[in-house]
């Protein structure tokens, strides 16, 4: 299976149809030509070149018309998501030492705030690249080496760490799921991922290479709830794929069994699905739109193991990740021995080369084909796999994986917190877990001027939701950390009588507010975001304002003033549309 594939499968599309839509977003079109000359726009300027390719662009055209451009030139390249912070922005650039950046205005703006780079470096402007000419026999076989990928992820030293892949892996993936579920011609693939995550790969390459289109939601915040299913409806999205916390904010979208008649499958990775997620979803379509849980960490290349679940996973205590997909064995280790029917830490084989990390170290790698994932996992009988949690202090909250070390790193080096513990905390059982900061300081520090730390040294999904004073934290006999000991946040903070909401249009926004939060009270003049509130729980607030007072709350109005109070302003007194 050669790397090139792609390159093949997507050359012989745009030839023989070249006016075919390739990439839909919210501020056009691009057909098959003009992605393909866009490409090889790109391609001319990196082709008397060599070395890794920075992607620092917002916007997904550009990214997909570099990462073939790299792909077709032979050189590494390294997305990511503009939105990250300056010291994060310098990390980067000294571990990957790239000799050229392919920017759009988004991207030049952060890197103009991360800090200079080398003056050798070739800076190309994606949104002034001249459309290059484009053949179809120049890309179906290069002959140029499979030089990968690098995306970067959370790391424990409070640095990015960068995850080498290759062109090879991919490929790997892609024909499966081309095969598996029936992606082809005219196929409608949902795109809801950052450019710095590498599902964002997955989501543009396999339509691509299937000669079906890609469909961008619009920038910035994922639709969610109503929102997320008007979106699907007026795209005809055929194939959705998502984390399970997006997914789950369909059940307040009013859906019914007849819609949603376009969308066909809907493939769920990033973090566990709940049984409640499979029962609600095969009550309303039973067999008529497939679901599927998807498991594979970054360093093996997205999916390895997975699952079409059925009316039996809606009953289970787990819902199980699945099969191997072929090629890929999995084993359960304990003790260093593979087991079976025992909890131990799940290893993955793949049939490609795995490259590590891009500082070199072994990590969980073993050897050249197989990695020590760090996941918890049960081998059943049958061969399925169960996945039962971590066994470091890594976790996953929205999709985003997470390490806590980073986060208690960058918060203890703020001089007013003198101590910190982050967790992942959902206060039910069927609540989403939220990123929590536990902090000793002093009196002096506001959650403000923590959230402003945390976002100068943290990438937006690693950034606390929530901030929970202590007077110390709770630690085990040996000095660690105790997180089963932590307080939920609701248990510290209460609503104060003389703060509570008001009748009426406040009492309800409260409510949707408690939901939402997993917070027991809050108070009229509470601030949505300093409880907690991140990107996606906004989405949901707006989404859920909308169905249940018939208004629409501009983002602008909700930052102007993000309370209860303000709210029930908005919805009353005309400050929506």
């Amino acid at each position: 299976m050669s790397h090139t594939t792609i390159l093949r499968h997507w050359a012989d599309h745009v030839e023989k149809e070249p006016e075919a839509v390739a990439l839909a977003t919210p501020s056009g079109d691009w057909t098959r030509q003009r992605l393909a000359a866009h490409a090889a726009g790109v391609r001319e300027r990196l082709a008397d070149g060599e070395g890794p390719v920075l992607v620092a662009c917002a916007e997904p055209a550009p990214v997909i018309a570099a990462i073939l451009a790299c792909a077709a030139t032979g050189r590494a390249f390294a997305p990511v998501d503009t939105r990250q912070p300056a010291a994060r922005w310098t990390a980067i650039a000294e571990d990957l030492r790239p000799t050229a950046v392919v920017t759009d205005r988004a991207g030049r703006a952060a890197l103009a705030a991360g800090g200079p780079y080398d003056d050798t470096i070739r800076y190309i402007d994606a949104e002034d690249t001249e459309h290059g000419t484009w053949h179809a026999d120049d890309w179906r076989d290069p002959g140029t080496p499979d030089a990968g990928y690098v995306y970067f992820t959370s790391g424990t030293t409070g640095r990015p760490k960068g995850i080498k892949g290759s062109l090879e892996a991919v490929e790997h993936f892609l024909d499966w799921e081309t095969a598996e579920f029936g992606v082809g011609p005219g196929t409608r693939v949902s795109l809801l991922t950052s450019p710095g995550f590498d599902a964002f790969l997955r989501d543009t390459l396999l339509p691509l290479r299937a000669g079906g289109s890609v469909h961008a939601a619009p920038s910035g915040a994922v639709p969610v709830g109503a929102g997320l299913a008007a979106w699907l409806d007026a795209g005809r999205i055929e194939v959705l794929h998502c984390v399970p916390t997006v997914f789950r904010t369909l059940r307040a979208a009013g859906l019914t069994a007849g819609s949603l008649p376009a969308l066909r499958t809907v493939l769920l990775a990033g973090e566990p699905v709940r049984p409640s997620d499979v029962a609600w979803w095969r009550g309303l379509f039973g067999d008529d739109k497939t679901l599927v849980n998807l498991y594979g960490p970054s360093e093996t290349t997205m999916t390895k193991v997975y699952r079409r679940l059925g009316a039996e996973d809606a009953g289970a205590g787990t819902v199980p990740a699945g099969l191997p997909m072929p090629g890929v064995e999995v084993r359960v280790l304990a003790a260093g021995a593979p087991v079976t029917g025992t909890i131990g830490e799940i290893e993955i084989h793949t049939p490609f080369p795995l490259r590590g990390y891009l500082d070199g170290r072994p990590g969980g790698f073993a050897g050249t084909h197989a990695y020590r994932t760090g996941d918890l996992g049960r081998l059943r009988d049958d061969g399925v796999l169960e996945v039962l949690g971590r066994r470091d202090q890594q976790v996953k909250v929205n999709g985003v994986r997470v390490e806590l070390g980073e986060v208690e790193d960058v918060l203890r080096r703020h001089p007013g917190v003198r101590d910190a513990c982050a967790a992942a905390v959902a206060e039910d059982g069927d609540a989403d877990p939220v990123l929590c900061a536990y902090v000793v300081a002093d009196d002096t520090v506001t959650d403000e001027e923590l959230r402003a730390h945390t976002a100068a040294g943290l990438h937006p999904g690693s950034r606390p939701s929530l901030y929970v004073r202590l007077a110390a934290i709770p630690r085990t006999l040996n000095g660690k950390a105790d997180r089963r000991a932590l307080p939920v946040p609701s248990a510290v903070r209460a609503a104060t009588a003389d703060d509570a909401p008001r009748d009426g249009a406040e009492a309800e926004i409260a409510v949707l507010w408690c939901d939402l939060l997993h917070l027991s009270a809050v108070g009229r003049r509470d601030s949505f975001t300093l409880l907690g509130g991140d990107s996606l729980a906004i989405a949901r607030l707006l989404d859920r304002l909308r169905s249940r007072f018939g208004v629409d709350v501009p983002l602008r109005v909700f930052a102007e003033d993000p309370t209860v109070a303000g709210l029930a302003a908005a919805v009353t007194g005309g400050s929506g549309r």
